[in-house]
């Protein structure tokens, strides 16, 4: 028979700090919740036993500053890197070098890796209204073609030497290895679903044409007249996107934030033709709240071993990261002064030396993704772990007389900030500090309770690794 706890006798139990986001709204303010710490698990022996560990995530580096305005668009191409600050084009060198001037300063611009039988590789930039190429030799040069689809979605994507651009209901493409070439004819229109078109991606050989209400696949079929594209019919989803700049594609899957005719948000993975929803209700709590989702971002990192999809909901102020690996939810975050803030960077390159390079929002710099610091340049990286309610299985009061934070040590120094709240989140105590660098990280005297939640905060230039928190209560009669 299982032993019962005996009132007035102290118990010993350990907490864990992971877990599902269980947020009763989209506030943020009650309930779990991580910030910039990203849970990971590990197998440790032959029964399949896990130990988890919660971890900070990486911070940054400045590669470089390429002057000041909008952070619009961000590729790697022949071992150099290209930025569109505000309305120019700008060329990784000792000195950056403009090669473009763009008509607009603001909003989001597609910059993309191709190829072509007879240019070889190239660089695609469109902004909505105009293009440009950039050769390998880096000369760069607009396209100019009178048929050219204008306005158009600034979402490129590439297929078999056709660059593919969407316009109301169409998507267009180029002449076959000749980004300077659109004919009229070269059009498809998605129409099993009467809805515009708001994004395009890649999805192995297919075109993926994500409406607001619809998706549909598209192939090259090299059909001698008009488009060299068809409609992949029997593919087609009943449901669309609802934030164009936050699809998110590798060779694999394609991610994305989903939108239908029966309402409601939520981010979804295919992969082949099969999408899986990969959010909760509470998640999508979150996602539903933001008001603006023209201006959400969302793109993938690779680090730490892990590869992580961040979705920037800009009017929220919040940042939602998506661990591929680990199937779980987190937040990320940027300091402003001294708070949490929407995670300043929306565009993420690859430089092949196996680190992902951000470009800020508004700053005009580029930041490496280095696991080996700990803070955003200068700026320090505000970790939050906010726990669920514990009442260890009981309404009766307890009185807490100790509390350990089991995790890793630090030399010389690494101080965790941590407080309690015993009234749903409404108020916290006064803050307290364990030393993680203390043969016992531990603190007495947490007086008396009924339910429980803890908020543990790190804002030092350290790393952190936690795994959960071990008391020691003793429970009353009532």
């Amino acid at each position: 028979m299982a032993n019962q706890k005996q009132s007035g006798v102290p118990q010993k139990t350990r907490l864990p700090l992971m877990g599902a986001y269980s947020n009763r709204d989209s506030s943020g303010s009650k309930d779990q919740r991580f910030i910039n710490m990203f849970p990971e698990t590990r197998k440790v022996d032959q029964l399949e036993n896990t130990k988890i560990f919660i971890n900070k995530r990486p911070g940054l580096t400045t590669y470089k500053d390429f002057g000041t305005g909008e952070g619009r668009a961000m590729a790697y191409f022949r071992n150099k890197f290209y930025v569109v600050i505000g309305n120019q084009l700008i060329e990784d060198d000792t000195v950056p070098v403009v090669k473009a001037t763009l008509s607009t300063s603001t909003g989001h611009v597609g910059l993309m890796n191709c190829n072509s039988g007879s240019l070889g590789d190239y660089l695609f930039m469109c902004d909505g209204i105009n293009a440009w190429v950039i050769k390998q030799d880096g000369t760069c040069t607009q396209v100019t073609d009178v048929n050219f689809p204008t306005p158009h979605i600034s979402v490129p994507t590439f297929i078999d030497g056709y660059v593919c651009l969407a316009k109301g209901s169409d998507v267009y493409t180029c002449t076959l290895d000749d980004p300077f070439t659109w004919p009229t004819a070269n059009f498809l229109s998605a129409e099993m679903f009467p809805d515009p078109i708001i994004s395009l991606a890649r999805q192995n050989n297919q075109v993926v044409v994500l409406g607001s209400s619809s998706i549909e696949f598209f192939y090259d079929v090299a059909n001698a007249a008009g488009s060299p594209l068809s409609c992949n019919d029997a593919a087609t989803i009943q449901m669309g996107t609802a934030a164009a700049y936050a699809v998110y594609q590798n060779e694999q899957f394609c991610i994305y934030v989903s939108a239908s005719d029966s309402g409601g948000r939520a981010v979804w993975l295919i992969k082949g033709f099969q999408p899986q929803k990969i959010t909760d209700e509470y998640i999508e709590r979150i996602i539903d709240a933001e008001v603006n989702m023209s201006d959400c971002r969302g793109f993938g990192i690779r680090t730490k071993g892990h590869l992580f999809y961040v979705l920037n909901l800009k009017t929220s102020g919040r940042t939602l990261v998506y661990d591929v690996d680990e199937k779980l939810w987190h937040e990320w975050s940027s300091d402003s002064g001294g708070s949490h803030s929407v995670f300043a960077y929306d565009h993420m390159a690859d430089s092949g030396i196996g680190a992902a390079h951000v470009l800020h929002a508004t700053n005009g710099c580029v930041y490496k993704v280095d696991p080996t610091v700990y803070q955003d340049d200068t700026d320090p990286i505000l970790c939050s772990l906010v726990t669920n309610k514990y009442d260890m299985d009981s309404y009766n009061r307890k009185f807490m007389s100790s509390l350990k934070l089991v995790g890793d040590s630090y030399s010389p120094s690494n101080v965790v900030t941590f407080y309690w709240t015993d009234d749903d989140y409404q108020t916290w105590s006064n803050a307290k500090t364990i030393d993680m660098n203390d043969d016992f990280p531990a603190f007495q005297r947490l007086g008396a309770f009924r339910r429980r939640a803890f908020k543990f905060e790190h804002s030092g230039n350290t790393p952190l690794r936690l795994e959960s928190v071990e008391v020691v209560y003793t429970e009353g009669a009532n």
